[in-house]
Order: structure tokens, then sequence, then C-alpha cells
């Protein structure tokens, strides 16, 4: 589900949310007059209101928004969000350098890459690097290089991803069978997240 990172501030196109039952819009001139909008349009129209119908309708309005105005929460408390690079992470960031290098430095089309990169402007693992070892600095650096002057339109609002500890201007235009994910980052990342995606659909089509 994915939160206004502003409700005070409107968002393009207003304060709207979509009823499919009844094919209506529903608008507001804030945020909160938005949930007893679609509150008592329901209740009107004998429709139930859920267990999560606020998040859902939040949800529903930032689908529709472009990147910078919603952020991905995260499913349960007490998540860990590492920001700090160590050793492991230098390891699968040169696999992943290396075999980007090996296949020839192709890089995907401008459209996925741009897809890609919506989806991690809003993911909750978007974070800025704290610190950590230098190589990764360097590696980092070196990505970013191979990218050239490429840029997606949502890099104003990309960092890095705490997952993989990696460079997001770079990734997203990785092809996905370059990109070394092991187990261990695998296992961390969200079900929204693309990587995770797309190298379920990779493995599936080599096996």
């Amino acid at each position: 589900m994915q939160k206004l990172l502003d409700p005070s501030t409107v968002p393009p196109d207003g304060f709207r949310a979509f009823q499919s039952e009844t094919k209506t819009w529903l608008r507001a001139p804030d945020y909160y007059n938005l949930f007893e909008n679609v509150r008592d349009h329901r209740k009107a129209n004998n429709l139930p209101l859920g267990t999560f119908w606020e998040a859902e309708v939040e949800d529903q309005l930032c689908q529709m928004l472009p990147p910078g105005h919603c952020k991905e929460t995260p499913p349960g408390q007490g998540r860990n969000v590492f920001t700090r690079i160590y050793w492991d992470d230098v390891v699968a960031g040169t696999q992943t350098v290396a075999s980007w290098v090996a296949s020839g430095l192709t890089h995907v089309d401008q459209e996925l890459a741009n897809k890609r990169a919506m989806i991690c402007s809003g993911c909750y693992y978007n974070v800025q690097i704290t610190g950590g070892c230098h190589s990764c600095g360097q590696i980092q650096n070196l990505a970013a290089k191979l990218v050239g002057n490429r840029k997606t339109s949502s890099d104003a609002f990309l960092k890095a991803c705490a997952v993989c500890k990696c460079s997001l201007h770079a990734k997203v235009w990785v092809p996905i069978e370059s990109i070394h994910t092991p187990q261990s980052q695998y296992d961390k990342l969200p079900e929204f997240c693309w990587i995770k995606k797309e190298l379920d659909i990779y493995r599936k089509a080599k096996a």
C-alpha cells in the first residue's frame, strides 16, 4: 500500500477516488474530506467499507499520481532498513558489474527503465546510504559511469536500495540476467519489487 508523503498538499488533479460499483468519481478539497465523501457515498449506496478501506482509498489515489507524491509503507512494524555498505554487498555488486560487462554492457530500453524507476521511487527501501566501505562507493561510481547520460522520468527521486546497497540510478538500466541477487537479498525484497518479479520470470524461462 502507498501513502501520500504530504497529505496537506493538494496532489495533481486534486484529491479523488473512483467507486467502481457505482462508476462514480468522488472529489474533495482536502485529504480528510476525501475519506468522508467516500464513506458517505458507500453508505448511501449500501456498499461495505471494509476493514482497511481508508488505506485502499489512499493507495488508489497514489496509483494515479506521478513519482514523488507517495511512498510504499512497510507491511509490518519493526522492519530494519540498513543504510551502511558491508563486504557482502561489495561481492554482490562486483558480480553484477562483472556480469554486465561480460554481456556487452547492454541496457534495457527507456520504457522499462522508467517503469522500474517509478517502482523504486515509491519504495520504503529507497534510502540514502550513510556510510560503509570505500570499495563499495567505487563500485557504485563505476556503475553510474557505465550508465552514462541515461536518465529516467523518476531520477530526481532515486537514491540507493537498502537491500542491495546499490545505486538505483544505475540498476534500473541493467538487464535482469546481469543482476546478481543472492537469496538473502531476494528474501528481503518486497512483493511489488521489479527485481523480484523479473527474476521470477527469468528463472522460469530458464528452467
